[in-house]
């Protein structure tokens, strides 16, 4: 009887025996301490991904001995198996799987009422406001009524490492947990908050481009682990799973690439250690592969490139460091100390990943821990620096004093040298400055000569043609009056027909009117050669120290006559008005006339070859205070991209020998020492004005 009982009873205590090796019973010891359960769970690998929840119930699942089962990166479904008992007073519970990386988590929970499941779905690839509860962690509602046992599945699948930090609890509990967990995140947040507004200020400050590179450094490090736990995906990106996921891969490579720049900047690698500094551009070549592969999502190769390349940069970057140290540059052991914090805890971080040290809060947050120490170090290595810079500047600075006052001697005798050299030199360039005046001025009066020599010989010719026939008509008219003389009284009718006789053959009426014409046509070449030595004179003015009151008109006139052989058949137009008396240097007001006048003469030559076409009008305009000269011609114009350079000494359009490129420059130091206002317009192949406005009186600006 007892034997045939003992399959019953075998069969009525087997869920017992179960549970008390796979499942996990719920107590009022354990209800607030959020155990984890990783130990009481079952798992299964689906490599294919074929099953759901009504085939995966009849497969031969694994019992799991780690408090936090690992199974790193994997394309497979994972499977597990919760056996629930609950011994408490409570029936409402939480199952907070905090992994927040995981791409999707669904839970099944089993229906009193009938054999089917309640689903509910969450994870990394759904947006952020799938989730019941307003945390990174995935939270599960576990309602089993005291004295009730249950089997729940979780299907899990993800392109990160997939680990399994399960707990149970109380909602108090874990809800009082994850605000504990909230509140230490939040801390690390203000930290590295604080650094980069302390860096950033410490920037604006000294112009230092190192901290601006660290406050990216700082940045991007912070993004990183916060991505980690999870709070971009909650308050940056909450409705973009994609980004939340791409994220993963390629900030973490970012920071890589922008650790070794910042490295570069703060050791200054590039002056310290060339060939390091060169190799730091090769060994991020991997990064960038990295980045290729996650962009197009081959996440399966770039998460393992990405960890190599991590490995490789951590220990270059220790590396440069302890060599720029031994060569002498002393903020690098800063970083020595900082760098090596941060690298314990990515080192632990990724045992923790490959299962080698067990997954709990400290293995968990390590990496933060050691980022935030890093950080805080690297601030006051770069603080520090400052100091060094200080020292070397005051440094430097007592050294150029010192240099400063040995040389003050030596300077102190320079400079008197060198004052009485440039005495001197200021007197032969003041000196030279005068005869380039002067010599501009003659080269101007020696382009005149051949004129003024073809307007003085011409009346001078006509004098010396006609002193001949003259002297013939003189010596005739002196034959008639000795005629005259041989007259008496006893031989007047005699000698009278002989004077008349004399006349006929002499014709005298026609040796009055050549004698009255030879005397006019002497006059007038008197007349016209006093007219041009005038001219000279009025132009080449000896008095030009001297300011006194002289007429416009009467230069603008002299330079004409001095002109009249250059400007030839140009047409010529003057409208001078009354009243053009002004205080001046006369002989450097007549230079500026005949210097714009010759430019004109010249312009209009350029552009035209019968000269019948040229046009130059002379205009003078007075009121009370000033007299406007206006000079106009229709010649070639002159280039806008030259007109500004029209003014400037030795600036010359002319051939090699045609031109001194004094004219303008001189015509504008007269004109300033005159307080003369005067502008150019000018337009190609239409002509050019100059206008010139001057003050009637000497004291006017």
């Amino acid at each position: 009887m007892h034997i045939k009982l003992l399959p019953i009873l075998v069969l009525l205590f087997l869920p017992i025996i179960a549970f008390a090796d796979n499942g996990f019973v719920i107590n009022k010891k354990n209800l607030d301490k959020n155990k984890t359960i990783g130990k009481h769970i079952q798992f299964y690998e689906d490599v294919y991904s074929r099953y759901d929840i009504n085939s995966i119930q009849d497969i031969d699942f694994k019992d799991s001995h780690s408090d936090v089962p690992n199974f790193g990166m994997t394309n497979s479904t994972i499977w597990l198996r919760i056996i629930l008992k609950n011994n408490s007073d409570e029936s409402s519970f939480l199952l907070n799987l905090s992994q927040p990386l995981l791409d999707q988590v669904t839970l099944y929970s089993p229906l009193r009422k009938s054999k089917g499941y309640n689903v509910s779905k969450t994870g990394e690839s759904l947006p952020f406001n799938h989730r019941k509860y307003d945390d990174p962690s995935f939270l599960f509602d576990v309602n089993l009524p005291p004295g009730k046992s249950a089997v729940y599945y979780i299907k899990i699948s993800s392109k990160e490492s997939i680990q399994i930090p399960l707990k149970i609890g109380s909602k108090n509990s874990i809800l009082a947990e994850i605000k504990t967990k909230g509140i230490l995140s939040g801390l690390y947040v203000g930290v590295m908050l604080v650094m980069i507004l302390y860096n950033l200020f410490i920037y604006y400050s000294v112009k230092d481009k190192s901290y601006i590179y660290y406050v990216v450094y700082i940045s991007i490090v912070l993004l990183t682990q916060t991505i980690l736990q999870g709070y971009p995906f909650q308050y940056l990106w909450p409705n973009s799973p994609t980004i939340s996921q791409y994220s993963f891969f390629i900030v973490p490579i970012i920071v890589g690439i922008v650790s070794l720049a910042f490295m570069n900047v703060f050791l200054k690698t590039e002056r310290h250690a060339p060939k390091l500094f060169r190799l730091s551009y090769i060994i991020s070549i991997p990064y960038l592969v990295a980045f290729l592969f996650a962009v197009f999502g081959w996440f399966e190769i770039s998460l393992p490139l990405m960890e190599a390349s991590a490995g490789i940069v951590s220990l270059f970057m220790l590396y440069s460091s302890i060599v720029i140290l031994r060569r002498g540059y002393s903020p690098a052991k800063y970083f020595i100390v900082a760098w090596s914090v941060f690298l314990c805890g990515v080192i632990i971080y990724i045992l923790k990943d490959f299962g080698i040290l067990p997954f709990n809060d400290f293995t968990r947050y390590t990496m933060q821990i050691g980022s935030g120490i890093e950080t805080i170090l690297l601030s006051f290595a770069l603080a520090a620096r400052i100091n060094i810079y200080k020292k070397e500047r005051l440094m430097a600075v007592q050294e150029k004093e010192e240099v400063l006052r040995k040389q003050n001697v030596l300077l102190e005798q320079k400079v008197q040298e060198r004052t009485k050299e440039l005495n001197e030199t200021l007197d032969k360039l003041k000196n030279t400055q005068v005869q380039l005046v002067e010599s501009e001025k003659m080269s101007s009066l020696g382009q005149l000569t051949a004129g003024v020599a073809h307007e003085i010989n011409n009346p001078i010719n006509f004098v010396s043609s006609n002193v001949g026939p003259l002297r013939q008509d003189i010596d005739d008219i002196e034959a008639i009056l000795k005629k005259y003389d041989e007259l008496t009284v006893e031989n007047v009718s005699e000698k009278l027909e002989e004077v008349e006789r004399l006349k006929q053959e002499l014709d005298y009426n026609y040796l009055k009117t050549e004698l009255a014409s030879i005397v006019d046509g002497i006059e007038d070449g008197a007349i016209r050669t006093t007219e041009i030595v005038k001219g000279l004179r009025n132009f080449s003015r000896l008095d030009e120290n001297e300011l006194k009151k002289a007429d416009i008109n009467s230069g603008i006139e002299s330079s004409l006559i001095l002109l009249k052989k250059k400007i030839g058949s140009i047409r010529l137009e003057t409208d001078l008005c009354q009243n053009a008396e002004i205080e001046c240097n006369p002989g450097k007001i007549n230079q500026v006339i005949m210097n714009i006048l010759d430019n004109a003469v010249k312009a209009v030559n350029d552009r035209y070859e019968d000269l019948t076409n040229g046009h130059i009008q002379i205009e003078t305009r007075a009121n009370e205070d000033e007299v406007e000269l206006i000079i106009r011609d229709n010649g070639k114009g002159i280039p806008e991209n030259i007109r500004s350079k029209i003014f400037d000494p030795f600036f010359t359009t002319r051939d090699v020998g045609q031109g001194t490129g004094l004219g303008l420059s001189i015509v504008k130091g007269i004109l300033d020492n005159h307080n003369a206002k005067y502008s150019v317009k000018s337009i190609m192949n239409e002509g050019t004005t100059f206008s010139i406005n001057l003050p009637k009186h000497a004291n006017n600006g």
